[in-house]
């Protein structure tokens, strides 16, 4: 992992869960020592903010407010030139030959692979690797190999962010002709990624996968639980994106 990329996860750690309101937490007992009103409600927010944000239900609403595409209207695949899916990451293993494709990743994939089986519109897999190994577009292509019996016709495995995942396909692809893209990644991280890859000269077309649900209805989606940070994380993490983004920093 180069200085800049290493640089991005420090802050990403510091400023999002769980790291983030642990620090404001222990910020907050530290300013208690001289203001024990002001110290003792500052920990306290921060460790309430961390319980409710592993509250499934909570977590649940948070995502839904930040997505921004419906679901893929058949018709609109008429107008498409080609389908591109973003990498998710990877599941790391001793053996490189070993690493397999993180849920999210597959999620995306096992989409795209649908969505080439019913237009028969070639496929770009795009993704590369902060790590030494496979980039993920390569095991990707293994994956579709193995699992779906398709072949992508193109393979990008260079990018290392959203930015390039746009910039890395659009220089594929115009030469070609082929601008008008089936944009095929996780639905919280749409509007970041049609802005990117519609900046790069390509026309989007966004087929969101694994969209939030209505949650509540269950007693489980009050309790917390682990698996509601990681929810929450990914929609703080595109709020954060975004921000970044509309202050012409790359993200």
């Amino acid at each position: 992992m180069d200085a800049e990329h290493a640089l991005r996860a420090i802050v990403r750690s510091v400023f999002l869960l769980p790291l983030g309101p642990i620090l404001v937490a222990a910020l907050g007992l530290w300013l208690a020592r001289r203001r024990p009103l002001a110290g003792h409600s500052l920990a306290a927010a921060a460790l309430a903010a961390l319980l409710l944000l592993s509250v499934p239900v909570v977590a649940s609403r948070l995502t839904r407010l930040v997505e921004s595409y419906p679901p893929l209207a058949p018709a609109a695949l008429v107008e498409a030139d080609v389908i591109v899916v973003l990498g998710g990451g990877l599941r790391r293993a001793d053996d490189p030959s070993a690493w397999t494709l993180a849920p999210v990743s597959l999620g995306r994939l096992a989409a795209a692979a649908a969505l080439v089986r019913r237009t028969g519109l070639p496929l770009l897999l795009s993704g590369g690797n902060l790590e030494s190994g496979p980039s993920e577009a390569e095991v990707m292509q293994l994956t579709l190999r193995r699992a779906f019996g398709l072949e992508a016709r193109f393979v990008e495995s260079h990018s290392r962010d959203t930015h390039e995942n746009a910039r890395e396909s659009a220089r594929m692809l115009r030469p070609l002709g082929l601008r008008r893209v089936v944009l095929v990644t996780s639905a919280v991280h749409m509007r970041r990624a049609v802005d990117e890859f519609t900046a790069a000269g390509l026309r989007v077309i966004a087929a969101p996968v694994a969209a939030g649900v209505e949650s509540g209805a269950d007693l489980g989606d009050w309790l917390p639980r682990a698996a509601a940070l990681e929810v929450s994380y990914e929609a703080l993490y595109e709020c954060g994106g975004r921000l970044v983004a509309w202050l012409g920093v790359r993200s």
